[in-house]
């Protein structure tokens, strides 16, 4: 049977949503424990717009690889907390530009220690060259698929 032949230490797609799960979840207990008041996936909405504000909502989705549903409904709660702010284009009405709002980059400057500290906690055991081709091997696969500004670096 071809189940008996899948195993999970030998699939990519396990491992890799395996080990994200574990990076969010101990990353959301530090938020909780720390009385930080936003979920990682709200968190991770802020990164693109602390770099560059003023992002369109469709741009974001892009960055984020999200859902415009799911984008939407994390804005939204940002919003109502006063990370972010959704401004019309005065060009096109329908299309949303969005700020991240001074306790939104005050949230980020607050929490980027924490976040830091809790990917060092998990690659401690993790020799540094393999820890390097493992990164390099991630990205020859992800890299293909992404486009030339899909990634926002400083």
């Amino acid at each position: 049977m071809i189940l008996e032949r899948l195993n999970s230490k030998e699939v990519l797609g396990f491992l890799t949503w395996k080990v994200t799960r574990l990076i969010i979840n101990n990353l959301a207990a530090n938020f909780v424990e720390a009385g930080i008041e936003v979920t990682v996936e709200q968190w991770r909405v802020l990164l693109p717009l602390a770099k560059r504000d003023g992002l369109t909502q469709g741009r974001l989705c892009e960055i984020l690889s999200q859902e415009k549903t799911g984008v939407s409904r994390l804005v939204a709660a940002l919003e109502k907390r006063d990370f972010v702010r959704r401004e019309s284009s005065k060009e096109d009405r329908r299309v949303k530009h969005l700020y991240i709002t001074d306790a939104g980059r005050e949230l980020i400057e607050l929490t980027m220690g924490m976040v830091m500290e809790s990917q060092d906690e998990q690659i401690k055991n993790i020799d540094s060259e393999e820890l390097a081709i493992c990164k390099r091997v991630l990205w020859q696969i992800l890299e293909p698929t992404l486009s030339d500004d899909c990634l926002i670096e400083d």
